[in-house]
């Protein structure tokens, strides 16, 4: 009986040790499992602060991206005014090289960009239909269409439509319309 009372009592202790250790190691799982899942956390953090910085760059990227296509927009704008700045000049200083001595410009009117209107006084019809054959060669202007002729006071008042030579420049001529004063 004493060794059964000695077998029990050391299996007692058995038991108590074992379930101590069972819950010592339960401990240092649940321990190691924490620090894990702490550490993970603490690495999504970082991940989320580092999405949150990198959004930030790219809102960044984005405005500078768009700054930069404003400043080329604005800055093919103001190579296009440029190339434009002359072609008026340009075009009158053409068509007066040409006009034939008894030729008056009235105003050139632009109906759109590419196409304008002359108005002008010439002292007979043959000085209309000379000035309509040589405008061509001004190289800024296709052939003119004639759109009215009407004789006033020994003068004949005429009106041509006239277009812009593709040829004529890198820049069509701005809209724009130019009066000559009349004498």
């Amino acid at each position: 009986e004493q060794q059964d009372k000695q077998k029990k009592s050391q299996f007692t202790k058995l038991m108590i040790f074992s379930g101590l250790l069972g819950v010592g190691l339960l401990a240092l799982v649940y321990v190691s499992l924490s620090g894990m899942i702490m550490n993970q956390e603490s690495r999504n953090q970082q991940l989320t602060d580092g999405i949150a910085k990198l959004d930030e760059q790219i809102k960044e990227v984005q405005t500078l991206e768009a700054e930069k296509q404003d400043f080329l927009n604005r800055k093919a704008k103001v190579e296009e005014l440029e190339n434009k700045r002359f072609e008026a000049a340009r075009m009158i200083d053409s068509l007066n090289a040409v006009a034939p001595e008894g030729i008056y410009l009235t105003a050139i009117k632009a109906q759109d960009v590419n196409s304008y209107t002359l108005i002008g006084k010439a002292t007979s019809d043959s000085k209309i239909a000379d000035f309509m054959r040589v405008i061509p060669t001004t190289n800024v202007f296709n052939q003119p269409t004639l759109e009215s002729i009407n004789k006033v006071d020994n003068v004949q008042e005429f009106s041509l439509s006239v277009e812009v030579s593709p040829s004529s420049s890198n820049s069509n001529p701005t809209d724009a319309s130019i009066t000559v004063p009349q004498d």
